[in-house]
């Protein structure tokens, strides 16, 4: 495999993204950026048997249906050292190759886990349209309260005033908004680059599994 985060780790950012309440940050994608995750992995504790779990699983050893048995598990503070060792065991004395279910569970897992995240990238992206919209509003608004306030000005300066302080409150506003709007631009953007990485990894992992195929003909 390449330089870059193991696929346990991005599998738990991707998690962790999944799974984040609406208005939490999303997690930046770099190495060393789960800290929970490779602060507890030499542990016995319960973010370090999250971290084994997560690497059992990056490493293909476990299958989706029995990963997400026992993060249900770890979740509920109920998972134990000997749940993982028992599938450690029999994952061992696995060979590679084209049918590797190795090879077959980590590439089910990465592409679980793409469209979970591209679903999630189309209802963010409709969020940013409706922000982008609504800025667009509040700024045709900002702008027709200035005139009035101006035409208003010199022959009616309490109402002048209280058009510019309607302005100021429309202001107020759309800055809380592109705050948002920005936040989630840079969201969408840590969104892409998790993406990248695992698309990354899907191709290595189908490049061995073509290479595999065609070491085995040629054995024939």
């Amino acid at each position: 495999m390449s330089c870059g985060l193991p696929l346990g780790d991005l599998f738990y950012l991707a998690d962790a993204l999944l799974s984040r309440p609406s208005d939490a940050p999303l997690p930046f994608v770099g190495r060393g950026v789960a800290l929970s995750l490779s602060k507890g992995a030499g542990g016995e504790g319960s973010e370090g048997l999250r971290a084994q779990l997560y690497q059992l699983y990056g490493e293909g050893q476990i299958s989706e249906e029995v990963f997400t048995a026992l993060r249900t598990l770890a979740d509920r503070g109920q998972l134990r050292p000997a749940d993982l060792a028992v599938h450690r065991a029999r994952s061992r004395g696995t060979l590679s190759g084209p049918g590797d279910p190795v090879m077959t569970n980590a590439l089910r897992g990465i592409r679980s886990r793409l469209t979970q995240l591209g679903q999630t990238r189309a209802s963010s992206e409709r969020v940013l349209n409706d922000l982008e919209s609504r800025l667009a509003a509040l700024d045709d608004r900002i702008i027709a309260k200035e005139q009035a306030a101006r035409q208003a000005a010199g022959h009616d300066d309490e109402a002048a005033r209280h058009r510019l302080a309607e302005k100021m409150e429309l202001v107020e506003s759309r800055e809380r908004l592109a705050t948002q709007a920005v936040a989630l631009k840079a969201d969408l953007s840590r969104l892409d680059d998790l993406c990248a990485q695992l698309e990354t990894k899907a191709a290595e992992l189908e490049a061995v599994q073509a290479r595999s195929r065609l070491s085995e003909e040629v054995l024939k």
